[in-house]
């Protein structure tokens, strides 16, 4: 008799137990794409020197002064769904996507690229900004990169007026050939 009470309680302490851990496990939210730190996206770059990397931020973000990754090709977010055909050739190719660290414009791109049939998409993690903190070089303009090198960026004064941005030139870079087949 306390056998089988014994057994019965350790049943439901076990079955209960399953419940609380299969609740726990359903409450988490899954990404339905590839997320990769900055340090395990270098070692892809590095790997793989045809990848395609495509920087989702605006223009004058992707030739600001945080600058870009090396071979990124800029296609803001926003402008994504009418550029894909420059990218169709790698449909089936795995690529990397970044956009700034903390917006969802990251996650908004790899969703646009999944639903149009790209489905090797994988997503820096943090972004441009996890990619400089995790100590990584970043590709300036050479205009912003001697403004950096020669004198340090100063705060406006009381009562100065802001300085506009310099206009920025960059030649459009033709996208690598896609691998053979």
């Amino acid at each position: 008799m306390k056998a089988r009470l014994l057994s019965f309680l350790l049943a439901v302490l076990l079955l209960g137990g399953c419940s609380y851990f299969h609740r726990r496990q359903q409450n988490r939210k899954v990404d339905p794409y590839r997320k990769l730190s900055p340090p395990v996206a270098y070692e892809l770059i590095r790997d793989n020197p045809e990848m395609l990397i495509l920087d989702l931020r605006k223009p004058g973000e992707y030739n600001g002064e945080s600058g870009h990754l090396r071979r990124a090709r800029n296609i803001p977010v926003d402008r994504l769904p009418y550029r894909l055909l420059e990218i169709s050739t790698y449909r089936t190719e795995t690529f990397l996507v970044y956009c700034r660290g903390g917006d969802p414009c990251g996650a908004e791109g790899v969703a646009d690229l999944r639903s149009s049939g790209f489905e090797n998409v994988i997503l820096m993690d943090g972004g441009i900004d996890a990619w400089i903190r995790s100590g990584f070089k970043t590709v300036l303009p050479a205009n912003i990169a001697g403004q950096i090198n020669q004198k340090p960026l100063m705060p406006l004064k009381p009562g100065e007026k802001s300085r506009p941005a310099p206009e920025i030139e960059v030649p459009e870079v033709p996208l690598p050939p896609p691998p053979p087949r």
